[in-house]
């Protein structure tokens, strides 16, 4: 390899290590905002429930039907790429439940982010419907509010009977779960030991029951909102996980491109040098 073409290489190299260390400080500063957001759903969602509970105890007659409608498998992927294994890990995931679900029955799959949804078709998995994910904190509202419109239809069209959620949750940095988890049905005896020890004074002019069917959307979509969150800042993890290790090893190679670039140059340096001695001497005899 001549040097102008080692040059060249290592031009290429630190084009990619500019690139990768741009997106890993980006996703680096996403993280944080997710780590936000998430701890304010978490905290909204604490109140949501136990309002939830604290209305269940006023109206014990309340309780959850038996719904023989078709499950709904809801999957949350990612929208862009290089995420590291955010997709694959979750897609292997929901596979495998929506091939169980559909040996126990009638299931509908529905998936957040158009790149997870063709990688499922191409799988051979059918698709029922889906929706673009969140490139951004700011758009994770919108997604939440297209998922809550979309299953309020098929709600209403006798179509959602049980929805389950797959998606990653975030642990931290370095670790999101592929985790599931049922939003409908409500578990009402879960909600119901969520209720304070020490009743809580609260002044309203609805019944409790109706106060609790308003309360039940509001449920669903913080749920999903939560839900959406996770998937967020755990797509933004991974992705910093994986861009890091991308900039060291682009690093690496810059330094070996380096060394292998000097000693090429040193080497034509020498090569030129010899040349010109042997053509004096040429010229001398």
């Amino acid at each position: 390899m001549t040097w102008e073409a080692t040059h060249h290489r290592r031009q290429a190299v630190q084009t990619v290590h500019d690139v990768v260390s741009a997106m890993r400080a980006i996703a680096a500063g996403r993280i944080q905002s997710a780590q936000r957001a998430l701890e304010s759903a978490r905290q909204y969602h604490e109140v949501v429930v136990r309002a939830m509970a604290r209305l269940l105890s006023q109206a014990a007659d309340v309780s959850a039907s038996v719904d023989h409608r078709p499950t709904t498998l809801l999957v949350m992927t990612s929208e862009q790429p290089l995420c590291g294994a955010f997709n694959p890990n979750v897609l292997a995931f929901a596979e495998r439940r929506w091939q169980e679900l559909r040996e126990a029955g009638t299931v509908r799959l529905l998936v957040v982010g158009q790149r997870g949804m063709r990688q499922l078709i191409g799988r051979g998995v059918h698709v029922a419907g889906g929706e673009p994910a969140a490139t951004s904190l700011e758009g994770l509202h919108d997604v939440v509010k297209r998922l809550a419109d979309l299953l309020g239809e098929r709600h209403a069209a006798g179509e959602l009977g049980t929805l389950r959620v797959i998606f990653n949750r975030y642990q931290s940095l370095s670790e999101q779960v592929p985790t599931e988890i049922q939003i409908l049905p409500l578990d009402l005896n879960a909600i119901r030991q969520t209720a304070p020890a020490r009743p809580e004074q609260f002044h309203r002019y609805l019944t409790p029951a109706q106060l609790l069917g308003g309360l039940v959307g509001e449920y669903v979509f913080i749920s999903l909102y939560l839900i959406a969150a996770e998937s967020f800042a755990s797509e933004q993890a991974s992705r910093l996980v994986a861009m890091d290790a991308s900039t060291r090893n682009t690093e690496r190679m810059l330094e070996s491109l380096k060394n292998l670039e000097r000693r090429e140059r040193q080497g034509e340096t020498t090569r030129q040098v010899l040349e010109l001695i042997g053509a004096r001497f040429t010229a001398g005899s």
